[in-house]
């Protein structure tokens, strides 16, 4: 087998030496879910940061943990001072997020069984999701047995999202270390078919992994972290602002100015739900604008014709919970 440290080297030798750009450390832990996950959600809000472990390995070493072991491995998120104020609302909304949604609900993954398959079909892989006819026993891509379409799943059998990040560099040295480590996870580069695409192809970013290994799976991404840094430059794709407005040539089509995007649909403190909603309002193309000048705070508007549909799609967004 692959040496493992071979497997996910990376050119990471010591932590740089933060200057005035990474001068504040905002966050440090031992969980690689959201150390990732916090990295995410300040870069898609244009908030430089670093994310480095806490204790790189020395490049030249070839011992330490081996896959699959429980070695702790603690990680760093630091941001200019400039930028601490909103960095540290958005790190508050991440852990309220990351903490109220329950450990199966944030892994596992929405495809993990298919409604409908071909009725010539007697096998689906559990990971991947490709259907195989009696020729197949276990998935050539996978490597795992093949679940019956007919029956439930067994838990244990079903498929955890691990990450899901457009990262290629990074995806590519993970999925290296569970090869090393001996898991199994959805070894395929593309994905396809969801109600906004249709059937449409694209790059497969999610790293899918059975249940019965996501503990083991989880202490070898947060080995492969350790060998890593990142960046804004690092290669993540950057999504939209989302506190930019949205739909403003939309409103002057209809004769509507900025200010008349004016009734409040929705304003709290947590900062991560803005994103959502704002993806809720444009699906449906309403305009909408928000405020965040008051820091802790964030406000959602819509226009009056199109506030009781906002507020509406802002209650889905959240669960039920009406706009304050």
């Amino acid at each position: 087998m692959e040496d493992y440290a071979e497997a996910v080297r990376h050119p990471l030798a010591k932590k740089v030496a933060v200057g005035d750009e990474y001068g504040t450390r905002l966050w440090h832990g031992s969980d690689p879910h959201f150390y990732i996950g916090l990295l995410w959600s300040l870069w898609n809000k244009k908030v430089a940061c670093y994310g480095v472990p806490e204790y790189p390995p020395m490049p030249e070493s070839t011992t330490g943990p081996r896959p699959g072991t429980s070695g702790l491995a603690e990680f760093e998120v630091w941001v200019s001072e400039e930028d601490l104020p909103l960095a540290k609302w958005i790190l508050e909304s991440s852990k309220e997020e990351f903490e109220k949604v329950p450990a199966e609900e944030r892994t596992a993954s929405v495809k993990a069984t298919e409604d409908e398959v071909s009725p010539e079909m007697t096998g689906v892989c559990p990971l991947c999701f490709g259907e195989f006819t009696t020729a197949y026993s276990h998935c050539p891509n996978c490597e795992v047995s093949l679940n019956s379409p007919q029956a439930e799943v067994a838990a244990e059998d079903s498929a955890w999202e691990l990450r899901n990040l457009a990262h290629p560099k990074f995806l590519i040295e993970l999925r290296k270390g569970l090869k090393a480590a001996s898991i199994s996870f959805n070894n395929a580069n593309i994905s396809y078919g969801d109600v906004i695409s249709a059937w449409s192809y694209r790059p497969n970013y999610e790293v899918l992994v059975l249940k019965k290994d996501f503990e083991r799976a989880t202490q070898v991404m947060s080995q492969v972290l350790q060998h890593w840094e990142f960046e804004p430059s690092a290669g993540f794709t950057i999504g939209r602002h989302p506190f930019l407005d949205y739909g403003l040539e939309l409103a002057a089509q209809k004769g509507w100015f900025p200010e008349d995007i004016s009734a409040l649909v929705w304003s709290g403190e947590n900062i991560e739900l803005v994103g959502g909603i704002g993806l809720a309002l444009q699906e449906h193309e309403i305009p909408y604008r928000v405020e965040t000048e008051q820091l802790g705070t964030a406000k959602v508007f819509s226009h009056p014709a199109d506030e009781a549909r906002a507020k509406e799609l802002v209650q889905e967004v959240i669960g039920g919970v009406p706009p304050e």
